[in-house]
């Protein structure tokens, strides 16, 4: 046991060292753009004023509305930004498979946005983290007195990364202060170790203590079939009390409960850069120009005065309705002009906002009021905004939205919170599918490419009508609905269309048949009717 905490801590060392140059950056970046997290070197108490080197906010303003807008374009609580499919194809066809999974997508979205979990907020904290510094964590947990999914977005400062041979992040070491009331609290008194129970005799609840939370892939992950003990999960879970080297508590989890997103990552980097970061230069140089256009505009206001050499009897008051004596003969009290042009500093600060606004993604986010366009052209103009976003979308896809979902989705599984799956889903393999607004605008191409060739192909179809049948109308339906995320419960299943065809026929074929018994019996009726004269004029 102590050789195993030896390693823990070797290896928290070698994690602090590689990310010493990030502490520096992240530092500067936060006084600058997200001054609540500006502790990332310097030790802040709680509650001091933070904020206190940035003059101007507009970057501080900006990562706000660039965070809300991801929250509110990929996680809005407001709506559906998830569907599950099926890999096989033809499964998506059962009736069973597709009840069961909109039940399913049901339940994780109650449990998303039920007030106790705080997904939401945890959510809005993470993209701001990201946006600012490239990197953020959260964690995904469980409530075992509630029986709910848990999720805390972490200071940044606390985590530790490093990635797997294929650059995915598979080890979070997470170093963070707990009381010794916390301690107790969270694991008991006969895990805590001695010397934490030597503190609780002497009613020191409140002393803060180091606590790393190792959490890393195991490396032996062939278990016995049906073995659910936390040993033998796949994601070893360790919590050691640094100071004494005492392992508070050991597990594991079946999937990894921690998300670590990074918003774009430089080759043979483990942490992000993010928007804060990339605009670090002219957010500088802004607060910079700041402070001398402030500068230059009190000397405006309020200018430096210019006076002769003992031209003035006592000390010059500038304050409103001060006396000033001067000697006879001497020249009067005048300011002093400097000459400063504000025009040209304002119009160079608000270059720099206007970079730092694009630089956050504002312009992409909010669509610029002007003249009067027609639907076609705000699709157009948004379609051509949310494309930059698109290999953004697709690293927080991968590293966030689908990590997030799959382990919420294994939580609930285990938990027994969504009906048993139809049995021709024993050995099926799910995928997360997103239909966030984002996810939406960037698939408009698709769907305009479709919209596009009815228009241009309309000339064709009234010259030759049957060119039309080229078309699976019904799948051309089902891509678009699967498209913007329309619930699998609003298409019929292929065995209720074809019971509705069956019996639309049968209805015909009767209908027919009618009309053939009505018809006959009109000729039946006919041929009575001038049978007597024939037989007369036979006669």
């Amino acid at each position: 046991m102590p050789e195993q905490v030896d390693e823990i801590l070797r290896r928290l060392k070698a994690l602090e060292e590689s990310r010493r140059n990030w502490d520096a950056n992240w530092q500067e970046v936060s006084e600058l753009v997200m001054p609540r997290r500006s502790d990332f070197i310097s030790i802040r108490p709680k509650g001091d004023k933070r904020g206190m080197n940035a003059v101007d906010s507009t970057a501080i303003i900006a990562n706000e509305l660039l965070g809300a807008g991801l929250h509110g374009m990929l996680t809005n609580p407001a709506s559906k930004w998830f569907t599950l499919r099926i890999t096989d194809a033809n499964l998506m066809h059962v009736p069973q498979v597709l009840q069961w999974l909109d039940e399913v997508e049901n339940r994780i979205f109650a449990q998303l946005n039920s007030s106790s979990t705080s997904f939401s907020s945890h959510m809005h904290e993470l993209y701001m983290d990201i946006t600012a510094f490239g990197t953020a964590v959260m964690f995904i947990g469980e409530d075992d007195e509630k029986g709910e999914v848990t999720f805390s977005t972490r200071h940044l400062k606390e985590c530790y990364l490093a990635e797997n041979q294929h650059g995915i992040i598979d080890t979070v070491y997470r170093k963070f202060e707990f009381t010794v009331r916390q301690i107790v609290q969270k694991w008991g008194m006969q895990k805590a170790g001695d010397e934490v129970k030597k503190l609780w005799d002497k009613e020191k609840f409140d002393v803060p203590l180091d606590i790393l939370h190792a959490c890393y892939p195991r490396k032996d992950k062939f278990r016995e079939p049906g073995k659910k003990t936390p040993e033998a999960m796949p994601w070893a879970s360790t919590y050691v009390l640094c100071k004494h080297k005492h392992i508070i508590d050991e597990g594991g989890f079946e999937e990894m409960p921690y998300v670590a997103p990074r918003w774009v990552k430089a080759a043979g980097e483990i942490y992000g850069r993010g928007p804060g970061i990339n605009n670090l230069p002219d957010i500088k140089m802004l607060q910079e120009m700041s402070k001398t256009i402030i500068k230059a505009a009190q000397k405006v206001v309020d200018p430096p005065l210019q006076l002769e050499d003992d031209s003035v009897l006592s000390p010059v008051r500038t304050v409103p309705g001060g006396l000033n004596f001067r000697r006879p003969g001497s020249e009067r009290i005048e300011p002093l002009i400097t000459g400063a042009d504000l025009p040209v500093g304002f119009e160079m600060l608000r270059d720099l906002r206007e970079r730092i606004r694009s630089g956050f993604y504002i312009d992409q986010l909010q669509l610029n009021t002007g003249p009067q366009m027609t639907a076609t052209e705000v699709l157009q103009r948004t379609e051509e905004k949310l494309r930059l976003l698109g290999p953004v979308l697709g690293r927080l896809q991968s590293e966030l939205l689908s990590p997030l979902v799959n382990r919420v989705f294994g939580l609930s599984m285990r938990r027994g919170k969504f009906p048993p799956p139809p049995e021709v889903l024993a050995e099926a393999e799910y995928n997360v599918e997103y239909v966030s607004p984002l996810a939406r605008a960037q698939k408009q191409v698709e769907a305009n490419g479709l919209l596009r060739m009815f228009e241009i192909g309309t000339p064709l179809l009234q010259i030759a009508p049957q060119a039309g049948e080229v078309m699976k109308a019904e799948d051309s339906l089902r891509w678009l609905g699967g498209l913007f995320g329309v619930p699998n419960s609003l298409f019929k299943t292929p065995e209720e269309l074809a019971k509705i065809r069956e019996a639309q026929a049968q209805a015909q074929a009767q209908a027919q048949m009618a009309e053939e018994v009505v018809q006959g019996a009109d000729v039946v009726q006919k041929l009575a009717a001038a049978a007597p004269s024939d037989e007369f004029q036979a006669g």
